[in-house]
């Protein structure tokens, strides 16, 4: 199993990266998967959809607790059943990522850098948002807007929020070390702080609260 890289963040927060080389029948045959997971493996369509649900799983069982078990609530954020534990989880392209924490909340967002988000970024950012993306390092810049705003929905933790009029990024440039933004909502207000890791064609955000 080719563990990427693991990153102690804090002493009670882990995170694990995996690079995914396997087949979905070695990856099945090395997880245990519990009744409901084992339903919704079934109806993923893509090997690849496959591949990162039984990476995740893997990961956990591997690196936290083999009797560990992730689950999904009704807004499908995801939790370790029977654990205090918390968990954060992200995968793209051929990676998989887990972040976990004992005390503190994380969140993680891992994206594979494609031209594809220069098509969309008047989707996901405000006006000010776009005027403060770097000219010479644009696509990259808008990647870290967008895991960032991954992040902050993950902590809201319900999808029926909206990407520009509720999530804030602050200005900063590419090559800050941390970078701010925060939900604005009636029902839920909170400022975070974001780190990122560059890796070969990939971008990782994460934040702890």
């Amino acid at each position: 199993m080719p563990l990427f890289k693991h990153l102690h963040i804090s002493d009670d927060c882990n995170l694990y990266i995996w690079k995914i080389e396997e087949e979905v029948d070695y990856l099945q045959n090395h997880v245990e998967l519990s009744d409901k997971e084992f339903e919704k493996f079934n109806g993923f369509g893509s090997e690849s959809r496959k591949k990162e649900y039984l990476a995740t799983r893997l990961l956990v069982q591997k690196y936290i607790a083999a009797d560990l078990r992730i689950e999904n609530n009704e807004h499908g954020k995801p939790f370790l059943v029977g654990s205090d534990l918390k968990i954060s989880v992200s995968h793209t392209k051929n990676f998989a990522a887990i972040f976990v924490c004992k005390h503190s909340t994380p969140a993680i967002d891992m994206e594979y850098l494609s031209d594809r988000v220069n098509r969309i970024a008047k989707r996901f950012l405000s006006e000010s948002e776009l005027e403060n993306i770097s000219d010479q390092n644009r696509t990259f810049h808008l990647y870290q807007h967008w895991c960032a705003k991954e992040c902050l929905i993950k902590f809201y933790g319900k999808k029926d929020v909206h990407l520009i009029d509720e999530l804030k990024i602050h200005p900063f440039s590419p090559d800050q070390d941390t970078f701010t933004g925060e939900v604005c909502r009636n029902d839920f207000s909170e400022s975070y702080t974001f780190k990122y890791i560059q890796f070969d064609d990939y971008l990782l955000v994460y934040s702890l609260k």
